[in-house]
Parts: C-alpha cells; sequence; structure tokens
C-alpha cells in the first residue's frame, strides 16, 4: 500500500510550518494563507487549517532505510526530543522485525521514524531529511475497529499481522492504516486517540476520506 498523498488538519498552522522546514529542514513545496505542503520522500502531507474549536493531531511514521536507523535517531536527537516509554527512547519490534523512535511536533501530532529490516532500501551514504522515504503509517481511529477493518478489506486492504478489538494494523510493510479503538493510548505518547478528519491518496485504491 503506497501512501502517495496525506491530508491533515491543524490549529496550529504557522508553528508546523516552522517547525518543519526549519527545525527539521525538510521541504515546503508550497503554500496559502489556509495551508502548506510538505514533501516526505515520495509522500505529499497537506496540513491545512482547521475550522473548528478542536486541536487535531495524529500519528504518522515516516520510512527510513533498513540500514541508518542508529543515524537517523541521531539526526532527530539533534533537532528534538524524543519520546520515552518505560524509560526507553526507541523500540524494536520483533514482529515487525522494525526500529523506531517517535516525537511530536508542536501539534502534538506523533511522528515515528521507522526501520522496517524486511525492506531492502538501504542506502550508501550519511542520513539526512532526504533519506526520509515516505509516509508508511497514519493512525486511523474508530469507535469500532473490526467494521473499519472490515470496510477498508471491501477496497481491497489486507490485515497485516495481528488484530485485535483495539488495534489493528492494515494494508502491508510499505504502507498501514494503523486502526486504533477511540481513547485508546497512542504507543510512545501520554495523548489519547480521538477522531480527527483526513483524507488520504493509496496507488491503485483513489482517495479516501475518514473522520
Amino acid at each position: 500500500m503506497m501512501i502517495e498523498e496525506l491530508q491533515l488538519y491543524t490549529a496550529r498552522l504557522e508553528g508546523l510550518k516552522h517547525f518543519y522546514c526549519d527545525t527539521l529542514g525538510m521541504e515546503v513545496s508550497s503554500e496559502t494563507d489556509q495551508g502548506f505542503n510538505l514533501q516526505v520522500g515520495s509522500t505529499k502531507i497537506i496540513f491545512k487549517q482547521c475550522e473548528t474549536d478542536h486541536e487535531p493531531f495524529y500519528h504518522v511514521a515516516w520510512l527510513i532505510p533498513t540500514n541508518r536507523f542508529k543515524e537517523a535517531k541521531q539526526w532527530a536527537v539533534s533537532r528534538v526530543v524524543l519520546s520515552r516509554e518505560d524509560d526507553r527512547d526507541e523500540t524494536y519490534s520483533a514482529n515487525w522485525d522494525s526500529h523506531s523512535v517517535y516525537f511530536e511536533d508542536p501539534a502534538g501530532n506523533i511522528i515515528e521514524l521507522i526501520a522496517h529490516h524486511r525492506i531492502q532500501n538501504e542506502s550508501d551514504h550519511d542520513f539526512s531529511t532526504k533519506d526520509i522515504l515516505q509516509v508508511c503509517e497514519i493512525g486511523l481511529v474508530t469507535d469500532d475497529v473490526m467494521s473499519t477493518v472490515n470496510e477498508l478489506q471491501q477496497i481491497g486492504l489486507e490485515r497485516w499481522g495481528e488484530v485485535s478489538d483495539t488495534f489493528a494494523p492494515v494494508g502491508d510493510v510499505h504502507g498501514l492504516f494503523i486502526v486504533v479503538k477511540k481513547e485508546r493510548t497512542w504507543f510512545f505518547s501520554t495523548q489519547k486517540a480521538q477522531i480527527y478528519p483526513l483524507e488520504v491518496s493509496i496507488r491503485d485504491v483513489g482517495r479516501l476520506r475518514m473522520g
């Protein structure tokens, strides 16, 4: 599942633009008074000004080269404060064979850098912002996890690994919806999952509007 475009909403547009452009050194490809486009490898993220009193936040994972996790972690440490859980600032998943670190942006979005060791995407140079390859996960919050999983299966997406009534990955190693039950605490965060609108364009599937 290749996530080609992701549209998210925020109440902190200027703060996010400054963070991603100046703090992380990423490319803002275009902007208006109501939003800006951020190029994350092969994926375009669109942040749009929300029109409500809420402050939306999301979970998003960025894929990095499998052999550059330690360098990517140091790149992050030099720019942000890493999130911690049980006194750890990184995690390894045996089920997924992946390493991850997490941090939050000024709007509370939970950003993950993940190296999937099942993917042969090694790089032969020092890690930089340009080595963030694509968005490979987006959190999808719902009142009914299994119902949402069934809806995603009907459009051709498959479960990936173990699922439960509160957590279900759907897609494949290249791109996943992380379907979680509302109020579930996000991994490496104290924030409880809430339902906010988002739009995502998936290669060979099309554009989906959720939330």
